[in-house]
Parts: C-alpha cells; sequence; structure tokens
C-alpha cells in the first residue's frame, strides 16, 4: 500500500467516524425523531468521547493490518 492511500485510508476512517457526532450531518439528522432538534448539539448518535474512541481503535487496527502487510512482503523477499 502507498503512503497516498495509507493517507487516504486515515482520512476516510477519521470523516467517517466523525459523522456520528456531528449534529447537523445526515446521518444523526434521520435518527432524530423529534423535528425542533435535528441539527442540534447533543442529539447525535455517538458523543464525541465515543468516536473518539472509535478512531483509536479504527487507526489501531489499520496500524496492525500495515505490520502484517509489511510482514508478509518482507517474508517473501
Amino acid at each position: 500500500m502507498t503512503q497516498g492511500q495509507i493517507r487516504q485510508m486515515i482520512s476516510q476512517i477519521v470523516n467517517g467516524n466523525l459523522r456520528y457526532c456531528t449534529p447537523n450531518d445526515p446521518i444523526c439528522m434521520d435518527r432524530v425523531a423529534e423535528e425542533e432538534n435535528k441539527g442540534k448539539e447533543g442529539f447525535t448518535i455517538q458523543s464525541a468521547e465515543e468516536v473518539l474512541n472509535d478512531i483509536i481503535c479504527d487507526l489501531t487496527s489499520l496500524e496492525d493490518e500495515l505490520r502484517i502487510e509489511s510482514s508478509f512482503q518482507s517474508a517473501q523477499l
């Protein structure tokens, strides 16, 4: 995997996760039943802290995948 591909994956992970704690994101807007609460702070699927934890877990998983991929490539040399 190239450096550009890794950067793109990191960006997708972070941006994808942030959607769940962004009040005016369509993902959250669709889940709020009361019209007057749509887009308001606090009316999100996850808290910012939960999203931070998800980002850390997802980036750690990516790091593990890259290590495994690197190990396989080294073993084939």
